[in-house]
């Protein structure tokens, strides 16, 4: 199962047209605007997020540190990057 990160908006509506269904997306830099956009079993790198003053306006997404990100991305073969 593949995870996918998503570093801007573009990226990220690319990433759901073209992932399998319940495959993990992350959202990281500029990508982490896309929060309203969310769906199932997708992760916002918080300081990403923190850093840009973004924060949910409701629990869907879950926001992880880098430690859960690097476990991602162990469990997870391949990672699949989208920028635009």
């Amino acid at each position: 199962m593949s995870l996918h990160l998503a570093f801007t908006l573009a990226g990220l509506e690319h990433c759901q047209k073209r992932r399998n269904a319940g495959e993990p997306i992350v959202l990281l830099g500029d990508g982490v605007y896309g929060i309203s956009e969310a769906i199932d079993n997708c992760y916002i790198l918080q300081p990403d997020a923190q850093t840009r003053g973004v924060t949910p306006s409701v629990q869907v997404p879950l926001f992880i540190d880098y430690e859960t990100f690097v476990q991602l991305t162990i469990d997870h073969h391949p990672s699949v990057s989208w920028t635009d």
